[in-house]
């Protein structure tokens, strides 16, 4: 201010100075003529001054009509002219602007406001401008957290009730006022409770003091009730949901808010579900009436089809009764029959039949023993045949009986301890005499091999296999080759396999003959074992796998056993003794399921070898050519079986 002012105009510069706002005077040509502290640090920038400047390079808006100079004054004007404070945007000495308020009255005598000052002017105007720079940012961000809760309040679908401490309505949202019926404007200022809250669901009146609303106003406590009764504009009930709470302003309590949820859609779907639950529970007593009517009928008209199904069941189980009691009766006279008729030909077998046979060949054998010497050789060779093929049908029936025996359970076999080549070398034998001597030749392999077993039924199921593979039948007759040239020569080969002895034979001709076989299945079955039928491939005739357990036999032993079927016949000599019908070798026995052969003809050029063979029986060359039509001799008197050949030719290998 001037350098000389008087006491009180310090004092008023002291006082502008404190102001909290800027307070800048202006003469009629609305240049700045004077400005208290803070109206320089708000205008002023550093390096520049706000004194002289025009009003309207700092307020840009301001109406230049209030400056005292104007010649333009308003029409309407405060006779002092006072102005109501107007926001605007200031502009600081260095161009930068902010937000002000501005409030403007005219001062008439300058001389007296600022004596000293060296203004001379008759009229001055005094602007007062409030820095409204964070006052805008806090209004603002008021404004927008008030629209955001407005937004919010018209959004909720709940209605939602604000009131003073006395219970009067301060706030009310569309959905309030929508639930009970009115405007939100017909609200305001009225008492919640006497106006939605006055009465309960039964009519009688709902006292102040006992809701909710007057609890929380009077202790702050919130509540919740379920089912709260409110009454609408119309006088309906209205459902709801109630909450209360307390609204305050720090510690103080100056009102609460009311939020309920409309009920009736719940209760109209509570009530739909019951009438729907009860629409279910009618039609499934209905629906369980005819049921239990259908199932009654049902179960009777299962229960006579079921007696008529009884009825015919024993019917059926009567008549199924006499007509198998019949057919048993039948079968069992059929069964006598076959019966009788069996142990008719067990006795012709074992008693007549038998009987005479044994005494026609002891006349026969007396008959060709010829001790006086009267007969002609060829008579005697005769009656030798005929001995020898009355002995083969006496042994063969025996066979036939022994396996008629054991297949009826009337014997069993005797099981003993024995060598294998013992029953092998049996065998053989009594396949000499059931096929004939001279008719095949043998190549055996029996290592020694302790086994239990029945002995002589083996011996015998060997000698028929042996035969069987030969092609001799029951009546002692052999097959004729039309091919020529066939091998006769039957192997018969032992080894052990584990727990079980192997024995394989292979012959000439497939076998099969209804009597040779069945002997040997029964008698290979009773000692547990099993008979394989094996097809030799490029090689005529089969081979027979016969497989029985050792049982309580060691098996295999070191000790050599001396092979009897290699011992010379007896009386054989140079001039034309019998010989046997059999080689005095023993051929190998290799491992193989298939073996095959290669021999030499005692004429001793080498045959062709046969399809397979290389890898199975090898056969000894013989050392010496024999002669197979023996000379005639005088038969022996013990009848052997064992005699001279047959005239007839008999092709050798």
């Amino acid at each position: 201010m001037s350098s000389r002012p008087s006491r009180g105009a310090a004092r008023l510069a002291a006082i502008l100075d404190a102001l909290p706002d800027a307070l800048v005077l202006v003469n009629a040509n609305g240049t700045v003529v004077n400005a208290n502290t803070i109206a320089l640090e708000a205008f002023e920038a550093p390096g520049t001054a706000l004194v002289g400047r025009g009003l309207l390079d700092l307020l840009p808006q301001f109406d230049s009509r209030l400056i005292p100079g104007s010649m333009r004054r308003p029409d309407h004007m405060d006779p002092r002219g006072r102005t109501k404070p107007t926001r605007m945007i200031a502009r600081r000495t260095d161009g930068t602007e902010f937000p002000v308020e501005v409030t403007s009255a005219n001062l008439e005598n300058g001389q007296q406001a600022y004596d000293g000052y060296g203004y001379t002017g008759d009229e001055l105007l005094m602007l007062v401008v409030r820095d409204l720079s964070g006052t805008v940012d806090t209004e603002a961000e008021l404004a927008r957290s008030q629209r955001q809760t407005e937004m919010i309040l018209r959004a909720a679908s709940e209605g939602v009730v604000g009131t003073d401490t006395d219970g009067r309505i301060v706030l009310v949202n569309p959905a309030a006022a929508q639930i009970l019926g009115y405007r939100a404007g017909e609200l305001g200022g009225k008492e919640l409770h006497t106006l939605v809250l006055h009465s309960r669901a039964d009519g009688s009146p709902f006292p102040y003091e006992e809701s909710p609303l007057a609890d929380t106003l009077r202790s702050g406590r919130k509540h919740r009730v379920r089912g709260q009764v409110l009454w609408s504009k119309g006088g309906d009930q209205v459902s709801v949901d109630l909450t209360t709470a307390p609204v305050r302003d720090g510690d103080q309590l100056v009102g609460a808010v009311m939020t309920f949820t409309d009920r009736r859609p719940y209760d109209d779907l509570a009530d739909e579900k019951s009438a729907l639950e009860k629409a279910h529970a009618d039609e499934l007593e209905r629906l369980s009436e005819e049921h239990a009517s259908d199932l009654t009928a049902l179960r009777q008209a299962h229960v006579t089809e079921l007696e008529e199904l009884r009825e015919q069941h024993q019917e059926e189980l009567a008549a199924g009764e006499e007509r198998y009691a019949a057919l048993g009766e039948r079968e069992k006279d059929r069964f006598e029959a076959l019966a009788g008729r069996h142990e008719q030909l067990l006795t012709l077998l074992g008693r007549s039949l038998r009987g005479p046979l044994d005494e026609l060949r002891r006349e026969l054998s007396a008959l060709a023993a010829d001790d006086a010497g009267q007969l002609w050789p060829e008579a005697n060779q005769v009656l030798h045949h005929l001995s020898a093929g009355y002995s083969r049908i006496t042994t063969l029936i025996d066979n036939v009986l022994g396996y008629q025996h054991l297949d009826a359970g009337s014997e069993d076999i005797a099981r003993t301890k024995v060598m294998l080549d013992a029953v092998v070398a049996a065998g053989v034998e009594g396949a000499v005499e059931l096929i004939g001597p001279g008719r095949v030749q043998f190549a055996v392999h029996a290592p020694p091999i302790e086994a239990e077993v029945d002995a002589q039924r083996l011996a015998t199921a060997l000698a028929h296999l042996v035969a069987d593979v030969a092609g001799v039948d029951a009546t002692g007759n052999a097959p004729v080759s039309a091919g020529g040239y066939m091998d006769n020569t039957v192997v018969v080969a032992a080894a052990q396999r584990g727990e079980v002895a192997r024995i394989e034979v292979r012959g000439p001709y497939g076998g099969g003959d209804p009597v040779h076989e069945p002997i040997v299945r029964g008698i290979v079955r009773a000692h547990g074992g099993v008979l394989q039928t094996h097809e030799v491939p490029g090689m005529s005739g089969s081979a027979y796998v016969l497989e029985v357990p050792l049982g309580g036999g060691a098996g295999a032993v070191a000790a050599q056993v001396p092979n009897a079927l290699e011992a010379p016949a007896e009386g054989a000599g140079p001039a034309g003794g019998r010989r046997r019908a059999r080689r005095a070798s023993t051929d190998a026995f290799l491992e193989s399921d298939l073996p095959g052969e290669s021999e030499e003809p005692a004429d001793g050029r080498r045959r062709p070898r046969r399809p397979g063979g290389g890898a199975g029986v090898r056969r000894r060359p013989s050392r010496r050519r024999r002669r197979w039509w023996p000379r005639p001799r005088r038969a022996r008197p013990d009848g052997d079986a064992a005699g001279p050949p047959s005239p007839a030719p008999v092709a050798r290998a």
